[in-house]
C-alpha cells in the first residue's frame, strides 16, 4: 500500500509495483471518481467529511483482499483509524515523499486549485506546506521513499527491498 501527500507519485509508482509483483491495482480516488463522482464534486456538494467517510468504507473493503497494490488519497492514511484497518490485515505501508517545491510543480503550480479542492486558495503552494507540515507525523508512521530524487524504476527496486 502506498501512501503520502498528493503528487508524489503513488499512482504511477503503484502500477508499475504492481505489474513487478503480478498484483492488482487499486487507485483510491479512482475508485471513488467510479462509484461516487469526481472528488471535487464530492469536496463541493457532501464536504470533506463525506469524503474521508467514503475513504474508511473503502479501507475496510480493500483490506480483506490479496495480491492488491493500493494507491491511497493522500489525506487517506492520516486518518488512524483507516491506517489501522490495513496494518491490522498486515499491509506493508509505504510513505512516497516529496519536498513542497516538486510537489507544487507536478499539482500545476498557481493552478492547482482546478484539479486539486484542498489547494483552490489564493497560495497553492503555502498550502502545500502547510499540509505538508499537517500530515508529516502521520506519514512518518511508516517507512518513506522518496520520489523528488529517484526514478520511478528505482522507487519500485525500493519498495520491492523493503517487502
Amino acid at each position: 500500500m502506498l501512501t503520502g501527500f498528493m503528487a508524489t507519485g503513488k499512482s504511477t509508482v503503484g502500477r508499475q509495483l504492481a505489474a513487478r509483483l503480478r498484483y492488482g491495482f487499486v487507485d483510491t480516488d479512482r475508485l471513488i471518481e467510479e462509484r461516487f463522482g469526481p472528488v471535487p464534486e464530492i469536496f463541493r456538494t457532501q464536504g470533506e467529511e463525506r469524503f474521508r467517510a467514503i475513504e474508511r468504507e473503502l479501507a475496510s473493503e480493500l483490506a480483506a483482499l490479496p495480491a492488491l497494490v493500493i494507491a491511497t488519497g493522500g489525506g487517506m492514511l492520516v486518518d488512524s483509524a483507516v491506517a489501522d484497518i490495513f496494518i491490522g490485515a498486515g499491509s506493508l505501508v509505504v510513505s512516497l515523499v516529496a519536498d513542497v517545491d516538486t510537489i507544487y510543480q507536478r499539482v500545476g503550480g498557481e493552478r492547482a486549485g482546478e484539479r486539486r479542492p484542498m489547494l483552490a486558495v489564493a497560495n497553492p503552494r503555502q498550502r502545500i506546506a502547510e499540509l505538508v507540515a499537517e500530515r508529516e507525523s502521520a506519514y512518518a508512521r511508516f517507512p518513506q521513499v522518496r520520489t523528488d530524487t529517484n526514478s520511478s524504476a528505482r522507487i519500485v527496486d525500493e519498495i520491492v527491498a523493503l517487502m
